[in-house]
């Protein structure tokens, strides 16, 4: 059925009117390049049609490529993109799939299980801290004048009722290193101090 769709594709000519999207015949992430002969115009609702065959024809790490391939097609694209809406059977199937799929590769069996894949505390260094706060002097916040409504904060309150604050009972301390000052939880305090840093507000 796939190949199907794809020879029906090839030798037709979609009105410009047809709101179409190119198709990878063999996904890039299975080793497919991005030549002329290797992609094909569909509509969008063949696009999702042959991401939904694609995981049932694949196996092990393939499959699991489509898997996840064929669910990113149910989440939304660009305001331009007039993406195929799947029924919620469809969804539901798909959401199952994912999650089966994540759980299978948590842990070591993940392929990025042990690799860094974002930013940890030791990127945030004074350097880069000092010119965040330089780039955002003079900014308006987003939201400065704008008024919440009594809906939204009684919805905020209702939220928070009950919770008690993470740092609730946690003073903090004040550094500085001779030009920046800075507030610091009392268990990091050792660290500050052991780089050079001294206890209490720098003035000039």
């Amino acid at each position: 059925m796939y190949y199907n769709i794809i020879n029906r594709a090839k030798t037709r000519n979609l009105g410009k009117e047809i709101y179409t999207e190119k198709h990878h015949i063999i996904p890039k992430s299975l080793g497919g390049a991005n030549s002329k002969d290797n992609l094909v115009v569909l509509t969008a609702k063949e696009h999702f049609v042959c991401h939904m065959i694609l995981p049932r024809i694949t196996q092990g790490k393939f499959k699991r490529k489509m898997i996840y391939a064929a669910w990113r097609l149910c989440q939304a694209g660009r305001p331009d993109q007039e993406r195929y809406v799947p029924s919620s059977r469809i969804y539901a199937i798909l959401k199952e799939q994912r999650a089966k799929l994540l759980r299978a590769v948590s842990g070591p069996a993940h392929h990025l299980y042990g690799k860094k894949t974002g930013r940890t505390s030791a990127d945030f260094t004074d350097e880069w801290r000092k010119n965040i706060s330089e780039a955002a002097k003079g900014r308006v916040a987003w939201n400065k004048g704008i008024p919440r409504s009594q809906e939204v904060k009684d919805a905020v309150s209702r939220a928070n009722k009950g919770r008690v604050a993470w740092n609730k009972g946690v003073s903090r301390r004040w550094v500085n290193n001779g030009s920046i000052n800075k507030l610091v939880y009392p268990s990091n305090l050792a660290g500050y101090l052991a780089d050079g840093w001294v206890q209490g507000r720098y003035r000039k």
